[in-house]
C-alpha cells in the first residue's frame, strides 16, 4: 500500500474493499461466538477480509491473498471487450484507487487500468460538451468517484470557455489616473 495517504478519506474507503483470503494459521478468538463454544478459525480456511487488513495479514504470512473478483482475468476480458458498458460505481465507487492498491500486487492491473480510464474518459469529455443537464445518462450513473470529478471537471472548463468566447469572462478594467 505504497500509495496510501493517512488523511485521504478516499483512500481509506478504498481500501476497505473486502478481498477472498485462505488463513494459514489457526486463529483463537476471532471466530463467531456461539453458545459456550470457543471462536476459533481453523487454518486453510476462507475468509474475506478488508484488503487493508489482508495486504498486511499476508506480507506476515498469515494468511493467502487471492485476486479479487474485480480484478480476476475474467473482469479484466470483460473490462477490455467493452470499458464504456461496466457500472463501475455498481461494483464499487473508489475502483481505480483500489486498483492502484492491487497493482502492486497483481502485475497487469495498472495496464488493465490505463486502458479502461482512457476509453472511459474519451466518453466522459464527448458527455460533458453536452451540457449541465447529463446526470440522467447511464454512462454518467456507472462513474465511480474519480471519474465523476473529472466529468465535472471537463463540464467547468467547458463553462469556463464558453464564457470566455462570449467575453464574460474578464472585464478589462480603467486603471486609476494618478494625481
Amino acid at each position: 500500500m505504497s500509495r496510501a495517504s493517512y488523511y485521504d478519506i478516499d483512500d481509506i474507503l478504498s481500501v476497505q474493499e473486502r478481498v477472498p483470503c485462505v488463513l494459514q494459521v489457526d486463529l483463537d478468538g476471532l471466530g463467531p461466538s456461539g453458545s459456550g463454544g470457543t471462536s476459533k478459525v481453523h487454518r486453510n480456511s476462507r475468509q474475506t477480509l478488508p484488503f487493508w487488513m489482508a495486504d498486511r495479514l499476508n506480507e506476515e504470512d498469515y494468511v493467502n491473498m487471492e485476486v479479487s473478483p474485480m480484478f480476476s482475468k475474467q473482469a479484466n476480458r470483460m473490462y477490455a471487450a467493452s470499458p464504456e458498458s461496466i457500472q463501475l460505481r455498481a461494483i464499487t465507487q473508489h475502483y481505480y484507487q483500489f486498483g492502484l492498491h492491487v497493482g502492486d500486487l497483481i502485475p497487469e492491473v495498472p495496464q488493465v487500468l490505463r486502458n479502461m480510464y482512457m476509453q472511459r474518459l474519451q466518453k466522459i469529455a464527448q458527455i460533458s460538451q453536452q451540457g449541465q443537464n447529463v446526470e440522467s445518462l447511464d454512462f454518467v450513473q456507472s462513474l465511480d468517484k474519480s471519474e465523476a470529478h473529472m466529468l465535472k471537471l471537463c463540464q467547468n472548463s467547458q463553462r469556463a470557455m464558453a464564457e470566455w468566447q462570449q467575453n464574460k469572462a474578464y472585464t478589462l478594467k480603467k486603471a486609476p489616473v494618478l494625481p
